[in-house]
């Protein structure tokens, strides 16, 4: 039996009607992908519904490969498969993050699919803008994602990002958003769609090689996904400490004084990074409850057990403010 992962993360279901928006399958062959990513069909109905990680990188892999386009009908014309790929291996070979990031503007204006980067360059920041802006801002975040975890792979390291800025209204989606980009801040309707980061990466060596890209490019889009590092905001931190005590958190004074911090101190720093420690177990026990339903033979109490509930009933409806169903459904390939 397969015990969650400590470092099991969700996302809204938005993220999947994001990735089937324009996709030229048609709608029997993304229920059976669905079907295949252990996703139930109903969930796609239910506005809080979420996925795990590890469901969001498989459904969008598989849908790729499906539909043959890696911009999921998001281009001018069908991106072929295996063009980021050769993207990967033109850009194992620069010497530094500067002449990567050369030659991934002059990717996107070969391979012309009606969109393209641009760089800025000033006294502390190095900015990379999508030009033009999308119409579909939120294929703009999915592209940023992309860009920032090969980056983040290049060096073998989580790249920390200065700032994201977006053209459109903020979305629902917003604190998903971040957890996405490892808790970048990011700020909405601004005058162009830009990432930022600080301009010492320019210099940052590429640390990569052959045996390590031939394990990526087994399926590309599902590690990019699955990308992890160590990071050190103290959102993480917080993470790491508690991730297997989800039966028994400790209380905020217990949690400061085992990271030899003061709890003030420690409810700042968290704050500074847009969370709190309220926030982080909440997250936690929830997506560690995704992961057990889906992944796991644990009946409800057993997983309810697991993550400290005293009680099945109080489970359940806590599980249904965090989701809009009860765990049932995570269980169920039927309408809700």
């Amino acid at each position: 039996m397969r015990k969650t992962d400590k470092k099991a993360l969700s996302f809204g279901i938005s993220f999947i009607h994001g990735a089937i928006s324009k996709t030229s399958l048609g709608a029997a062959e993304i229920d059976s992908l669905l079907s295949e990513c252990r996703i139930p069909k109903a969930l796609l109905q239910v506005p809080d519904a979420r996925v795990t990680l590890e469901q969001l990188a498989r459904f969008t892999s598989s849908l790729i490969l499906a539909s043959g386009d890696e911009t999921l009908g998001h281009g001018r014309g069908l991106l072929p498969l295996g063009s980021r790929s050769l993207l990967i291996h033109w850009l194992m070979t620069a010497k530094n993050m500067e002449q990567v990031l050369e030659r991934l503007v002059s990717f996107y204006q070969i391979v012309d699919k009606g969109f393209g980067f641009h760089t800025q360059v000033d006294e502390e920041q190095i900015h990379l803008v999508i030009d033009p802006p999308f119409d579909n801002d939120e294929f703009a975040s999915d592209v940023f994602f992309l860009v920032h975890r090969i980056l983040s792979w290049l060096c073998r390291e989580i790249i920390a990002i200065s700032h994201l800025q977006f053209k459109w209204p903020r979305p629902a989606i917003a604190q998903d958003l971040r957890a996405v980009f490892y808790g970048a801040t990011m700020s909405f309707e601004g005058e162009r769609t830009s990432m930022s980061f600080p301009r010492s990466l320019l210099q940052k060596p590429v640390k990569q090689d052959q045996a390590n890209l031939e394990l990526l490019l087994e399926d590309p889009y599902f590690n990019l996904f699955q990308l992890h590092f160590k990071t050190d905001s103290w959102a993480s931190k917080v993470e790491s400490e508690v991730g297997d005590k989800l039966d028994a958190l400790p209380t905020l004074p217990e949690l400061a004084k085992s990271m030899n911090i003061k709890p003030y101190t420690l409810q700042r720093r968290l704050a500074d990074e847009g969370t709190s420690y309220l926030t982080i177990k909440n997250h936690l026990r929830r997506d560690s409850a995704i992961e057990l339903l889906i992944n796991t033979e644990l009946t409800i109490e057993e997983v309810s057990e697991k993550l400290g509930f005293s009680e099945t009933s109080p489970f359940t409806r806590t599980f249904k403010q965090w989701t809009g169903v009860p765990p049932s459904a995570y269980r169920e390939k039927s309408v809700i």
